[in-house]
């Protein structure tokens, strides 16, 4: 809590104002919970004794209650208005240190203060007080110095220093120390240290800037580590106050070691035996050195020579760590069988020391060597007529190995015809053993072993290819000895009808083959003369078109001759079968043969019954097989009425249907169609005159019924409506009979065949080609899938061979071994040994190259260093060597001695060698041999100088200095020390830190980069206007590691970075709003730690309220108001005070205070209006709320709560209270009785507004309730009046025309507004047409002429309504009486009642007709709809998607108006594997068979397709319509359809193996509609008795190939255009299953039926049920049906 309000919670007083010396005081004076305030303005006149200070001093660590002053008696007050005045003291850092007793105005010690903790280490340490007295107000400020005393003994920061010293530093080598720490300040801070006394350093003491000192070691006496390798001293620092105080500190001096000795092997040269072949990471040799230094020095790394070769750092690894010499690469005692590796041991000191040894590795042969074969000699090929013992290839072994290894001995592949003979050592020839068969085995990889004398033995072999050359022993052969060819008649010219093929096992030009015809007679004819063969490839060609009426068998031989000498040839037979091909149409027997034109007469009974045979038509086919197979159809009679006969569909009978009866006609004329089952089909016809003639006398025509005629009574005349009935009666019939009239003309034109240009084409079928099967239909769609399991054998695609293409043969060229085949003149080897003599002609060589040696600069004259020695290629004195060196004033050149006797030349050192003067010495080193001339080789030898650590980093400047700010973040580079160091690597690397010089609490202060040397700040500096002091320490990385340090000066200047501090001391909040102006509001104090113009303060002050801001006196400042506050304006103020200091940039404290603005009486309430308007509807219940009034009142609380009261007036003579009442605390206007607008439309009273002020304000506003009125009244009718209850008779003349008034119908309402406006209607009348009443005025009026027929009685009711919600009404019965004349008595209309509307009996009548006959009519429309819809399902999408396409393309389809189309669906059977489904449409037209494929397809399956089908259509016709709409045009020739289906399954197995069909197609599924009727399961036989059936005689198929039986299960049999549901394959075991599909049907694959398997009884049933609904659509359609067939 801030003091000033803390005080303002402490004291509480009454509110009095007093002037005194110039000062305003301003205080809180509230008890809890109270609302007022009581605020005392003072001026501020002149600061007078209020504006000095008071010093006074009081030495730290003072105890409670030490006197400090007499602050009252030094402030001039008295002690008696001490506690009046609320004297209180107020401190910004430790109020509770020191305390002012209020009763004698003594200022003392409170609690204790350490000066330390309150100021650190700044050497002026005080507390400021603010000493505050009210009435009036005035500040005071006192200042109290706290004096240092000696409460702090130094202090280091750890309480052992370790010191590492090499032991070669040289004498006064100096050593920083971490100096002590003292809290205190002045001569209690001033230190002096005391080193214990020893013989190996001394203390000195530097001295800085700020009187501080800082110890250092020297050295005076040089350190032996193995003499002392530590030292213990004691360091202590002692104070300069009174009494002292000390502090101590330990110092741990280590002794480091330096590098002085070598590492040193146990032995000079280890020898080593080991096999070859070892393994990789095989142990060699463990070699051991040791080092007597110590630490790093004693480490040792041991690594191979430089003077080590390549080939040996590649066979051999070493363990830098352990010493292990292991094997890295293969051991070849061949390549070498000893090895010589020189191994260095090096410690880790710097400068390091190293060692020398060497190791000899002498290996051991293992038999790690195969044989290795070589070929010398080889002949490439040998004739398989060869003589045995013919030499075939020399052979020569050999191995690397030595001794028992290296023995060979070798052997050949058994069963083989072939041996081998030595000639002399590792040398065998390879001869022939036995004869040789090129047919048997063309050649022969003859294998060589070779095995050696090793343990275990090691072998090689080696493969040598022995070619057979081929002689003409064999004759060519063909596969067998007999083919079967099946050619269809009417061939063209030049087919290819079959391929012959004959091997022969020889080879090239003995086994090329060439073909010829046997020649022999056919009959009068040349064989040559109906077929070929062509020579190379064997393809037989048929010369002329077959003929299978003239020839059934040819039967020819074919020879094939090879080319060898002498030739040999092979003959094979071919039988082939000329297929028959429908080219014979029926031939009519008997009577029907020569009439076709005229007909056959015949008689039959009118008594016949149904099922009676009338005749038979009989007819033959020239052609065989399924050509020859004879269907008969009764076509229509061109009037589409139904004949009572039918034909028998394979027999040829014909019978009748039904019993013949008086309608049918006398003479019949039956019109026969005889078709084949070809492709395409041929016909004939046949025409049978049947008169019907009855037993008895003829009947006698009918006679014309006579249209019974009712007589129309004199008095009946038709009336309008009934005219209207007839004629729309006549229209619809008429329409009717048009429609039926054209129905049956484009039926009876689209029956006759023979009738225009228009009639369907020839049905179609479309046989197969290689792609796929097809099934045709012209009005359903089919679907025929195959099954899933193997394919049969009758369904399978042949693809007719290809003969293999020639090949050119390859001839080689034989190469013969030297000496002649006749084996005369024997191989023969002969071994020589030949010795070279050595010569000088190699110069001695250094395998290592250049040597490089590193030595240290310290090392004394003396030392020796192995040199590399050279090699001569030479033997004898040539190899004989003598090495010499280049002058060197600080090397000599010696020769060492190895334990063998071996040489080796060492390099001896001299002269001791200096690297500050030269750092690299280059000698040469010369080998020369002892030969004449003699000759010599160089190596160059580069000596490196190693550094020692000789030279301490040197500083550029001796001191740093800067200035930084005391805001500097962490981070900031303050210098960049930089200092060099003459020695080379690791000695001369440089490292930063700080130095132990720098005192304890600066270190903290700083960051030192240990590469870089960058001084950063690590934290916050301290005050401005401090000057720092550190060092910085560089030390190299040499083995002793040199150092030097430098000095850094840093002074902190002031920034402005203490923002401005703002207090507020007394604040009053909230302010009555009708306070005067000039009231003071808060008093503040604001201060800046900064110094200088950073800490000058300005204040300013940013409201939209009534107030100023003062400034009283040094950073004092008060608030005041400057105008009236108003507070149902503002609420509440926002004052922003500002305080700046004059820093640059200047910082600035902001602090928001919020002034509220206490309420008090001063608004009255305020009504929105001085008067309001209330609605009530009347008949309202009692207490329902009428509305209320609402007054305004601004101010708060008690002020603002507003009170209403009804005032006692009266209006309309009524007193107010008792109409309505006010609830006081809201002003709902409450009904306290039910109003009726007819007796009070509205009245006024008063409501008084009050508040709960004091004292209370009011006003008043006026309400006018206004009664608003219901519809509670019924219209009154007022004229005609009713007398007696009897109902008002008007007299209208007969005369009178339309609008003559008949009378007026006059009412009133009660109620008021649209309540009131009334309209007038006829509800009822005896004649509505007869009179009409004005809606407004209610007069009643004729509505046209009064006819003769109206009734004398008319009867009108009237109703009367009114407007309102809900309209209320009144109605009443007038009579009027149609006469001219005034009757003497009035009727009596109370009995006498017309119904309007009552229809006669002959209106009735004529509805019923009319509906019966538009009934009728609509019906027939949507039947023809349906039929034709059903006929072509895709007319609709198909002509209007494709008719501008059409157009484009001249097909003019629109032209055409009988055309119909059909649909093909082709499904696509590749090995029963695959099914794929095409729509094709096809139309009838004669001049329109375009095929539609609704599918991308390329141009090759189109040609695939339009050659393949056998379609008989244009070619050029074909359109292929994709989804782009593009067409595509495909010209290609028909081919023929496979004929396989014609052999029965036995002769069809023997001829599987043996038939080639040329491009043969398989007839996946037969004919898919009536057009081509197919023997079925239940239309097999006309009968539907049991039994048996088989082929048609005549269908060139065995009888055993197929056989079923019929009977009751299936008795179904299928009448005129009816489709099978089921089709036997003859001579194969598949029955194929075709579902009809319904119209417009989506295609379900689901529904494909197996093909192939005989499981269609399965879906007997499933079907059973859709037969029967086919069977009774297509009962009455019949004769439709077979003219769409």
């Amino acid at each position: 809590m801030k003091p000033g309000n803390r005080i303002g919670n402490k004291w509480h007083n009454d509110g009095s104002v007093k002037q005194d010396r110039g000062a305003v005081a301003t205080f809180r004076l509230a008890g809890p919970g109270s609302w007022g305030l009581l605020l005392s303005c003072l001026l501020l006149a002149a600061w007078g004794t209020g504006s000095g200070q008071l010093h006074y001093s009081v030495p730290e660590e003072a105890k409670h209650g030490t006197f400090v002053g007499r602050i009252a008696q030094d402030l001039g007050l008295e002690l008696a208005e001490l506690v009046p005045r609320l004297f209180r003291v107020a401190s910004k850092e430790r109020g509770d240190l020191l305390e002012v007793n209020v009763q004698n105005g003594i200022l003392f010690v409170n609690s204790r203060i350490d000066r330390e903790e309150l100021c650190g280490r700044s050497a002026e340490c005080g507390i400021h007080l603010e000493v505050i007295v009210d009435r009036p107000l005035q500040v005071f400020h006192v200042e109290v110095e706290v004096r240092d005393i000696n409460d702090n003994p130094p202090v280091f920061s750890v309480t052992e220093q370790k010191i590492l010293v090499p032991e070669s530093r040289l004498l006064d080598s100096r050593f920083p120390l971490e100096g002590a720490c003292d809290a205190d300040v002045g001569e209690n801070s001033m230190l002096t240290y005391k080193l214990s006394s020893n013989e190996f350093f001394v203390l000195d003491v530097i001295s800085k800037k700020d009187k501080s000192k800082s110890p250092v070691l020297v050295l005076r006496k040089l350190l032996d580590r193995e003499e002392n390798p530590r030292l213990n001293l004691l360091l202590t620092a002692t104070d300069g106050g009174k009494p002292e105080f000390t502090g101590s500190v330990s110092l741990l001096i280590l002794v480091l070691d330096a590098n002085d000795n070598a590492p040193v092997f146990d032995r000079p040269v280890y020898e080593v035996k080991m096999y070859e072949n070892q393994v990789n990471q095989t142990l060699v040799i463990w070699l051991n050195a040791s080092d007597t230094d110590e630490g790093i020095n004693r480490e040792l790394e041991y690594s191979f020579s430089s003077l080590v070769p390549p080939v040996i750092r590649r066979k051999f690894l070493i363990n830098e760590k352990t010493g292990e010499v292991k094997v890295n690469d293969n051991i070849d005692f061949e390549e070498s069988n000893n090895y010589e590796i020189h191994v260095d041991v090096t410690d880790k000191g710097n400068p390091p020391m190293a060692g020398h040894c060497t190791v000899l590795v002498e290996i051991l042969d293992e038999n790690d060597n195969s044989p290795e074969i070589i070929v010398t000699s080889l002949s490439l090929s040998v004739k398989e007529d060869a003589q045995v013992g013919t030499v075939i290839a020399l052979i020569s072994v050999s191995d690397r190995d030595s001794g028992g290894n290296g023995q060979v001995t070798c052997s050949l592949t058994p069963h083989v015809p072939f041996r081998l003979v030595s000639t002399f050592k590792n040398y065998y020839s390879l001869v022939l053993d036995s004869a040789l068969d090129r047919e048997t085995t063309p050649g022969y990889e003859v294998v060589v072993t070779a095995r050696d004398g090793g343990a275990p033995a090691l072998w090689a072999t080696a493969s040598v290819s022995v070619e057979v050359a081929d002689v003409n022993d064999n004759a060519p052969a063909f596969a067998q000895a007999e083919h079967t060819v099946f050619v269809k008649e009417n061939n063209p010219p030049g087919a290819h009808i079959f391929t012959v093929s004959a091997t022969d096992a020889d080879a090239q030009e003995n086994a090329r083959v060439t073909y010829s015809l046997v020649e022999r007679r056919v009959g009068e004819r040349a064989l040559s003369s109906y077929v070929s063969v062509h020579a190379q490839s064997g393809r037989v060609h048929a010369l002329q078109p077959l003929d299978h009426e003239e020839l059934e068998l040819l039967r020819f031989q074919v020879s094939a001759r090879d080319a060898g000498e002498p030739a040999l040839d092979g003959q094979v037979t071919l039988q082939v079968f000329v297929l028959d091909d429908n080219d014979n149409a029926p031939a009519l027997l008997g009577p029907e043969a020569g009439v076709q034109a005229a007909g056959v007469s015949q008689l039959l009974w009118r008594s016949v019954g149904a099922g009676h045979v009338v005749t038979k038509v009989r007819a033959v086919d020239a052609d065989s097989g399924y050509n020859a197979w004879l269907s008969y159809e009764l076509q229509p009679e061109a009037g589409g009425a139904r004949s009572p006969f039918r034909v028998g569909l394979y027999t040829g009978e014909i019978s009748t249907t039904r019993a013949l009866d008086e309608a049918d006609a006398p003479r019949q004329r039956l019109l026969v169609l005889v078709k084949d089952h070809g492709e395409p089909a041929l016909t004939a016809t046949a025409t049978v005159l049947l008169s019907l003639v009855d037993s008895g006398q003829a009947p006698k025509a009918p006679s014309r019924s006579r249209a019974l005629v009712d007589a129309a009574g004199p008095e009946a005349s038709l009336l309008d409506v009934n005219v209207y009935l007839i004629v729309a009666i006549c229209a619809v019939s008429s329409l009717l009979v048009l429609t039926l009239l054209l129905y049956v003309a484009l039926r009876c034109s689209a029956a006759s065949p023979t009738e225009g240009a228009c009639g369907p084409g020839k049905p179609v079928l479309v046989c197969s080609s290689a792609v796929g099967s097809w099934s045709y239909s012209q009005q359903r769609r089919h679907r025929v899938c195959s099954g899933e399991g193997p394919p049969k054998a009758d369904l399978m695609a042949f693809s007719p061979s290809l003969p293999p293409c020639p090949v050119a043969g390859l001839g080689m060229e034989s190469q013969s071994i030297a000496g002649d085949e006749s084996d005369k003149d024997p191989l023969e080897l002969h071994k020589m040994r030949v010795h070279v003599l050595d010569i000088n002609d190699n110069a001695p060589i250094f395998p290592a190259g250049d040597v490089q040696l590193h030595i240290p600069e310290f090392l004394t004259p003396g030392a020796r260093f192995t040199l590399p020695n050279a090699q001569d290629a030479d033997e004898g004195s040539n190899s004989v060597l003598s090495y010499s060196l280049s002058p060197s004033q600080h090397f000599r050149l010696d020769m060492g001695s190895r334990i063998d006797g071996s040489k080796y030349p060492e390099l001896v050192l001299e002269k001791a060698l200096d690297r500050e003067q030269r750092d690299t010495h280059l000698l040469v080193l010369t080998a020369q041999d002892g030969g004449l001339p003699a000759r010599s080789g160089d190596a160059q030898v580069t000596i490196i100088v190693v550094d020692t650590n000789d030279n301490a980093p040197m500083f550029e400047h001796s001191v740093y200095s800067t200035k930084v700010p005391e805001t500097a973040p962490n981070g900031t580079v303050l210098f960049q020390v930089r200092a060099w160091d003459l020695d080379e690597g690791s000695n001369g690397e440089v490292w930063y830190s700080l130095s132990n010089s720098t005192l304890a609490e600066l270190r903290h202060l700083f960051h030192v980069h240990p590469k870089s040397g960058e001084v950063q700040v690590a934290a916050s500096l301290g005050p401005p206007e401090t000057l720092l002091e550190a060092y910085v320490e560089a030390r190299d990385e040499g083995a002793f590691g040199l150092a030097s340090t430098t000095k850094l000066l840093v002074r902190v200047t002031d920034v402005n970075d203490h923002a401005p501090e703002m207090d507020f001391m007394t604040f009053f909040s909230p302010v009555p709003e009708d306070v005067p102006s000039g009231t003071v509001i808060a008093l503040l104090s604001v201060k800046d730690e900064d110094l200088g113009s950073n800490g000058r303060i300005t204040c300013s002050m940013s409201s939209k309220g009534p107030f100023q801001l003062k400034s009283s006196f040094d950073n004092y400042y008060t608030l005041l108001t400057d105008g009236p506050l108003d507070r149902e304006q503002a609420n509440e103020y926002q004052v922003l005070i500002t305080a700046s200091d004059g820093g640059s940039p200047p910082l600035s404290t902001r602090r928001s205070l919020t002034v509220s603005v206490a309420d008090v009486n001063d608004n009255a309430p305020h009504f929105s209006q001085p008067q309001q308007e209330l609605f009530v509807a009347e008949n309202n219940n009692l207490g329902v709320s009428l509305g209320h009034v609402f007054a305004q009142d601004p101010d708060l609380g008690k002020n603002g709560l507003v009170f209403y009261k009804l005032l006692d007036v009266i209006s309309e003579g009524i007193p107010a209270p008792s109409l309505v009442a006010v609830e006081p605390s809201n002003g709902v206007i409450i009904a306290r009785t039910s109003f009726d607008f007819e007796q009070l439309r509205g009245f006024c009273f008063q409501v008084e507004g009050r508040d709960g002020g004091s004292p209370p304000r009011s006003a008043t506003v006026t309400v006018n309730l206004f009664v608003v009125d219901r519809n509670d009244n019924a219209p009154d009718i007022l004229f005609p009046l009713l007398s007696n209850g009897s109902i008002p008779v008007e007299i209208v003349p007969r005369s009178a025309r339309a609008g003559h008034l008949v009378t007026k119908v006059v009412a009133e309402d009660s109620d008021s507004g649209s309540n009131a406006w009334l309209s007038y209607h006829i509800i009822q009348a005896s004649d509505s047409s007869l009179f009409r009443i004005s809606v407004n005025t209610g007069e009643l009026r004729t509505a046209r002429l009064v006819l003769p027929t109206d009734a004398i009685k008319q009867k009108v009711v009237v109703v009367v309504r009114d407007h309102g919600d809900p309209p209320l009404s009144s109605s009443i019965i007038l009579g009027v009486l149609l006469s001219n004349s005034a009757p003497q008595v009035l009727p009596d209309y109370e009995d006498i009642w017309e119904p309007e509307g009552q229809l006669s009996t002959q209106n009735l009548y004529l509805v019923i007709a009319l509906a019966c006959v538009s009934f009728l009519f609509l019906g027939c429309l949507f039947f023809f709809v349906c039929a034709k819809l059903s006929q072509s399902p895709d007319c609709c999408s198909q002509s209007c998607c494709h008719f501008s396409e059409d157009m484009r393309h001249g097909r003019m389809m629109a032209s055409n108006p009988c055309m119909t189309s059909a649909t093909i669906d082709v499904t696509t059977i590749e090995r029963l594997s695959q099914t794929y489904l095409y729509r094709a449409s096809l139309g009838l037209g004669s001049d329109n068979n375009n095929l539609l494929l609704h599918r991308e397809y390329n141009v090759a399956d189109l040609r695939n397709l339009a050659t393949g089908v056998g379609l008989n259509l244009p070619i050029s016709s074909i359109q292929i319509r994709n989804k782009k709409g593009d067409h595509a045009n495909v010209n290609a020739m028909p081919r023929q359809p496979n004929p396989d289906w014609r052999y029965s399954a036995s002769l069809r197995a023997g001829m599987h193996s043996s038939v080639h069909l040329e491009e043969a197609g398989i007839l996946r599924a037969g004919p898919g509609g009536p057009d081509q009727q197919w023997p079925t399961v239940s239309s097999a036989t006309p009968e539907p008795e049991a039994g048996e059936v088989s082929p048609p005689v005549g269908a060139g198929v065995n009888s055993n190939s197929w056989t079923f039986k019929y009977g009751p299960s299936n008795p179904k049999q299928s009448g005129p255009g009816e489709l099978p549901d089921k089709f036997i394959i003859p001579g194969s075991p598949a029955i194929i299953s075709i579902r009809q599909e319904p119209t417009n049907s989506q295609i379900d694959k689901s529904d494909f039926i197996t093909f192939g398997k005989k499981e269609e009884t399965k879906k007997k049933k499933k079907k059973k049920k859709g037969n029967k609904t086919q069977e009774k659509k297509e009962k009455g359609h019949s004769t439709t049906d077979n003219s769409d067939q």
